[in-house]
């Protein structure tokens, strides 16, 4: 290795070269350990020992020139841009910036969700590093001997690092690759991209993820067959609702469950939510589909599917070919109608609802701004909900009957701004930290207009024999002192945890009761046809009626797969499916997966990932 007195650095050159590589060692081990948690720290340990050895004998003398410390200060530039970015989109989506995420994403929406929801005030020491390496590029006198910079890159010197820093470099590949089961790259890949991290490195990922982008990288995927996983509960034929009934679906935007009942100085922040849950039938173990964003309780609940991580269904996938909710209730005469006051290619809804069946989508266009009641401009979400809801009652008038009406509000959407001034509450004037002060404000407009609307519909007529369903799309994602909205899981990894959200079901004639079932948004297309009597799921229909049958685990397809079950958490790592984790509270140990159970996840994830494949290169086609 090449010893410091041959180099001769001066002092702020040798400075500059141990701020470039512990800035660089430090971003980078935190990016595998905690945004792509690693499975094998030996990889870790090499990766380092390849790394030094890599900027002692290769990079060191650049520091020796104006240009070369400029060189790697761009170098540090760079890296650092890619891990605040993992950073930032670990902290919002749980998980590490892809290749896919950064040329094909929705982004993360208004500029001020990133610095009210993601930047945090200790960032800037991420970036301490890159002040020092500025300061000392130009601090930092250049060597004045002539040629004792070329001098130390002869292509002997070259020829001898590059063999030692290849034979490193196989020497991690082969060493790290055996310890997770000496998998192929491709396979790797598919299993655990954490794991394809730990063998290979980070470089080496993007430019797979690039590759693997084309199409023709999906061919061989595409073209194998794949069967639906075979779910052996069956429905009920006997109805629990009236033949014609009305079917209203409202997704809330960002609405925690445990805001339902939820008090601050007295006074209840969803009245008239807790009032309905009190005459309704309520989940009370109810989570989301979000691994990707919004979109997924749309494709959830629509197709009885499960999303899967990084991919965007409603944009790439073809969704005339799955099987849909709307599509059956449109064959049973319904007029199936959906309803978003944002603009309607946000998410590629236009495209996507008419695939799925919708006979109609009323989007931000069909809503006027000049008979808008609340005194609020609109905003990038669209129209707020209480004009939603005003407005949409004139068409749900006018549809034929009977109808399924799927309705998306906006209000409580991050950052939580989006409330009219007359509307706010002042036993709130108390909370100090502005998130939750907005948050509280924004859930309380959302009751309120919710309330209009079941007033409406009950003055109109359309509340007597219709079946509601409300739930929501996600939880609001806030983790302040004041307030917080996640259960607490207690986990061995840095894993996203369960989002724990409301489902209310309200019928005239079906009785208010607690529905213990663990479920998800999956569930909800199968429990409506369920409460109608229709004994068969249609084909594709994984979801279970949260009426009956057995508690089954739940799927979240993560980049790193999970299964929620009885409170414990699972994830899918190499060598299969193992516990991680538990909620605060219950018992760490009695609770493990079936064979069966782990079979028909495994099933289930595998089945998941090849469709959407699939389809979405037909689309392609």
């Amino acid at each position: 290795m090449l010893q410091l007195k041959e180099l001769n650095l001066t002092k702020k050159q040798k400075y500059f070269m141990i701020v470039f590589m512990i800035g660089f060692l430090f971003k980078y081990n935190y990016m595998l350990l905690l945004i792509f948690n690693v499975p094998a720290i030996t990889g870790i340990v090499l990766k380092n020992i390849f790394f030094t050895f890599l900027t002692g004998y290769l990079l060191a003398p650049l520091a020796k020139a104006k240009k070369g410390r400029a060189s790697l200060l761009v170098v540090s530039i760079l890296f650092t841009t890619l891990f605040m970015g993992n950073l930032w989109y670990n902290r919002h989506f749980g998980d590490y910036l892809s290749f896919i995420d950064v040329t094909t994403s929705e982004g993360v929406g208004s500029p001020v969700v990133l610095f009210r929801h993601i930047f945090k005030v200790w960032d800037i020491f991420f970036v301490i590093d890159i002040i020092l390496l500025v300061i000392l590029t130009f601090k930092a006198r250049d060597t004045k001997s002539k040629g004792n910079i070329v001098a130390l890159f002869t292509k002997s010197r070259i020829k001898r690092g590059t063999i030692v820093i290849i034979l490193l470099l196989i020497f991690q590949i082969f060493t790290v690759n055996l310890l997770l089961g000496n998998h192929s790259p491709a396979e790797l890949y598919s299993r655990s991209s954490a794991g394809f991290v730990n063998v290979y490195g980070l470089a080496s990922l993007y430019l797979y993820e690039f590759h693997t982008s084309t199409y023709a990288a999906y061919l061989n995927i595409a073209n194998k067959e794949v069967s639906t996983p075979i779910e052996e509960d069956r429905l009920d034929d006997k109805s629990l609702i009236d033949k014609n009934s009305n079917i209203i679906v409202i997704q809330l935007e960002s609405l925690d469950e445990k805001i339902i009942d939820y008090r601050h100085n007295n006074r209840e922040l969803t009245p008239f939510l807790n009032q309905l849950k009190s005459e309704s039938l309520y989940a009370e173990n109810f989570y989301s589909q979000h691994v990707n964003g919004s979109f997924d309780a749309d494709f959830a609940f629509l197709t009885s599917l499960y999303p899967v991580n990084r991919n965007y269904s409603f944009r790439e996938d073809d969704m005339s070919k799955f099987d849909s909710i709307v599509k059956l209730l449109k064959k049973r005469g319904y007029q199936t109608l959906a309803f978003h006051g944002n603009n309607k290619k946000f998410f590629h809804r236009y495209k996507a609802f008419p695939s799925l069946g919708f006979d109609r989508f009323y989007s931000r266009e069909d809503f006027s701004s000049k008979d808008r009641i609340m005194d609020l401009e609109e905003s990038y979400l669209g129209i707020n909900d209480y004009d939603f809801f005003n407005q949409s009652l004139d068409y749900l008038e006018q549809a034929d009957r009977p109808f399924f009406a799927y309705m998306i509000t906006v209000s409580t959407h991050t950052p939580f701004t989006f409330y009219p001034e007359s509307e706010i509450q002042k036993e709130y004037s108390d909370i100090d930290n502005p998130i939750v002060y907005d948050y509280f404000q924004s859930v309380s407009f959302l009751d309120k207009s919710l309330e209009m609307f079941f007033d409406q519909l009950q003055q109109r007529g359309l509340a007597e024999n219709t079946l509601f369903i409300i739930y929501a799309d996600h939880q609001a994602g806030i983790d302040e002192k004041e307030y917080t909205s996640s259960e607490e899981f207690v986990a061995d990894e840095n894993i996203n945890q369960p989002e724990h959200i409301p489902l209310i079901i309200k019928y005239p004639a079906v009785q208010a009761d607690v529905i213990k079932k663990t479920a998800t948004t999956t569930d909800i297309a199968p429990t409506i046809l369920d409460m109608m009597g229709i004994e068969q799921k249609p084909r594709e229909f994984i979801g279970s009626s949260l009426l009956k049958g057995e508690q089954k685990p739940v799927p979240f397809i993560h980049e790193l797969p999970q299964v929620l079950y009885k409170d414990h958490l699972f994830i899918k790592g190499l060598e299969g499916l193992e516990k991680v984790g538990h909620l605060k509270g219950t018992t760490k140990e009695g609770v493990e997966l079936t064979k069966k159970d782990k079979n028909r996840i495994l099933q289930i994830i595998d089945y998941m990932k090849a469709i959407m494949l699939k389809r979405r290169i037909d689309t392609q086609e």
